[in-house]
């Protein structure tokens, strides 16, 4: 055999071993997955047996039932065919147990006192002696309580949701002449500084027709009188479906308005500023006005807001979307996870590195046509790892590059953790789960201060297939089993190139080099759950 012959054969035997090695770790993984599916069907046919035996119990429940009122029924037949007997039983024993005694009365009745007053004495120490021990935990069958009906979901709530509902009405002039009439009332008790006595007067009113219902005077008095509604036949599943759906929206809009309060009261975002200069002011008007003056511009401004500026804003939504500062203003207001967007983003930005080869404005029609033109899986891409959607995979890493995430301080299998291998514009991202976890990574560009090809274990065929990767503090990333680890390689470099990234020009690096961006501290990179920085990362699993 010649030599050129004898190292062809041997480069296709090093392709082949390379290619053995990936197809022995994708067949782990789809044992894995086999074995899960595997497990599924087992707990599916669980069920079915359990929902069987079910069925079969509740089958014997009912025969025991209809055997026992049979057993019922023979029993009352058979005592009312023997009553004469049992008649004349009870008259005989009756006149056995009760002989002509002789015996004086005084002495019985003393006994008898004296049995009830030590019954009574004994009693009583033992309820006292019972008041001191600890009783043992009820373990009540019906833990979820009575059973859901329809006339507890409707009758509980009614009283105050009627009484929501007319001050809507009240407040949208559905009657017109009654909400003229309240509104100048309120005017009316704000200018003379009465307002407090009037809600007391309507109070002690409203107490006083309770109790007039009360003695049977057949009373209807409200002061807000919702509007009647045409009652609509729904079915009990379906009601309960529309409750649990109000009761869920209705506590994710409470959990949000709190979580808006919490950042305004926190100063997370600049509405805070603009609140506590207006707070400031009115607090230096307190002292220049007096009370009465404050009060009464302060209700009568609530009043003029409430009654009839709200109504213009109700009716026509483009105007409050326009005019209508506060409702501007708590929209501004974020949630927890509206802050917690914008630190990922804030933290991201600072190390997106700028596109050194084409102008500003090429940038710009470049980043405006590639958000125009998004396609779906880079858009998935960009919300799995919250990047920007000009971070999107560069061409050649679209689907991704199946890899391992290798740990040399454990064993082949065990310190093997597959994936897929990404690279955008500033950063490398490994994605092990397809859903927003920590085990995902995100290696900033800036960050690399060197990049090799590794061979992580010796008993590994060939080149090792590799990719080995430091970054700044010591930190070290290797990721096997790269099919075409050459050509993955060749990509890396040149995307550092193309930023003019010192691990990637041969340019040594020190202190002084090192991008402002890495040197930065991460303080919010920790709550973040949707990926997990490469500086911050452990192999806890």
């Amino acid at each position: 055999m010649d030599a050129s012959s004898y190292e062809v054969y041997e480069e296709h035997l090093k392709h082949l071993e390379e290619q053995l090695v990936t197809v022995t770790i994708e067949n782990q993984s789809l044992v894995s997955e086999l074995n899960g599916y595997k497990d599924k069907e087992s707990l599916g046919r669980l069920r079915a047996e359990i929902d069987i035996e079910r069925n079969r119990y509740k089958k014997l429940e009912e025969k025991f039932k209809k055997h026992e009122k049979d057993d019922i029924k023979h029993i009352q037949s058979f005592d009312s065919a023997q009553g004469w007997v049992d008649v004349s039983i009870k008259s005989s024993n009756s006149a056995e147990k009760s002989p002509p005694q002789k015996s004086t009365k005084k002495g019985v009745g003393r006994i008898k006192k004296f049995d009830l007053m030590w019954r009574r004495i004994v009693n009583s120490i033992y309820t006292f002696m019972d008041d001191f021990t600890e009783e043992p935990e009820e373990q009540n069958e019906n833990e979820d309580g009575e059973p859901l009906t329809v006339k507890q979901l409707g009758s509980d709530l009614k009283p105050y949701i009627d009484t929501i509902k007319g001050i809507q009405q009240l407040l949208a002039w559905k009657t017109p002449s009654y909400t003229l009439l309240m509104f100048m009332i309120y005017l009316i008790a704000i200018w003379h500084g009465c307002f407090v006595s009037v809600i007391l007067f309507c109070l002690v009113v409203r107490m006083m027709v309770s109790y007039l219902n009360h003695l049977g005077f057949q009373i209807k008095f409200n002061f807000f009188q919702p509007l009647e509604e045409q009652k609509v036949q729904i079915n009990k599943f379906s009601l309960v479906i529309q409750v649990a759906r109000k009761v869920q929206n209705g506590l994710g809009a409470a959990a949000d308005g709190l979580e808006k309060i919490q950042s305004l009261l926190t100063w997370k975002t600049p509405v805070t500023k603009k609140l506590f200069m207006m707070l400031l002011i009115c607090f230096i008007m307190s002292f220049t006005a007096s009370m009465e003056n404050y009060s009464y511009i302060m209700g009568t401004f609530l009043g003029i807001k409430m009654f009839i500026i709200n109504y213009f804003y109700n009716r026509y939504p483009r105007l409050k979307r326009r005019y209508d500062s506060t409702y501007k203003t708590w929209q501004q207001l974020p949630t927890t996870v509206e802050c917690e967007q914008k630190m990922v983003k804030s933290e991201i930005n600072k190390f997106i590195l700028s596109d050194t080869e084409t102008t500003s404005e090429e940038s710009a029609s470049e980043t405006s046509t590639k958000t125009k033109k998004i396609k779906d899986t880079d858009a998935e891409f960009c919300q799995l790892f919250s990047l920007p959607n000009s971070e999107c995979p560069v061409s050649g890493w679209q689907g991704g590059k199946r890899c391992s995430l290798v740990n040399k301080e454990k064993s082949v299998l065990s310190g093997l953790k597959n994936g897929k291998l990404y690279l955008t514009r500033s950063f490398l991202c490994f994605e092990r789960t397809k859903t927003p976890s920590k085990k995902n990574i995100v290696v900033p560009l800036a960050d690399i201060t060197e990049m090799s090809k590794a061979k992580p274990y010796a008993i590994l065929p060939g080149s090792g297939m590799s990719i080995e990767i430091k970054l700044v503090g010591g930190k070290v990333f290797t990721f096997g089993a790269i099919v075409y680890r050459d050509e993955a390689y060749d990509s890396l470099i040149q995307a550092g190139i193309d930023q003019a990234l010192p691990w990637a020009t041969g340019v040594p690096l020190s202190q002084d080099t090192l991008p402002t961006s890495s040197l930065r501290r991460r303080s919010s990179a920790k709550s973040i759950s949707n990926f997990t920085w490469a500086a911050d990362y452990t192999d806890a699993d």
